[in-house]
C-alpha cells in the first residue's frame, strides 16, 4: 500500500493573471493549484486563446511567462 506522502505532487502549478490598471501591471493569483505542469499549460493557453495575459507559477513562486511584454 502507497503511503500518502506518495501521492503528493511534488511540484504544483496555477495559471496567473495579468491585467493592466492604469499605469500599473496587476498580477493576480486567484487560479487554482494543478498537480501537473502540462494540465496548467493547458489552461493556460485556453485563456490565451481568449485574450488574457497569463503566465505559469509554481508552488515555490517561479514565473514563467507566456507573453512577451506586458498587457496593452
Amino acid at each position: 500500500m502507497a503511503s500518502f506522502q506518495d501521492r503528493i505532487p511534488a511540484n504544483m502549478w496555477r495559471v496567473v493573471f495579468y491585467e493592466r490598471r492604469g499605469n500599473r501591471v496587476h498580477l493576480d493569483r486567484t487560479g487554482p493549484w494543478l498537480p501537473e505542469k502540462t494540465l496548467a499549460r493547458n489552461w493556460a493557453h485556453w485563456f490565451i486563446e481568449r485574450g488574457y495575459h497569463v503566465a505559469l507559477q509554481d508552488q515555490n513562486g517561479g514565473l514563467e511567462k507566456l507573453h512577451v511584454g506586458l498587457p496593452g
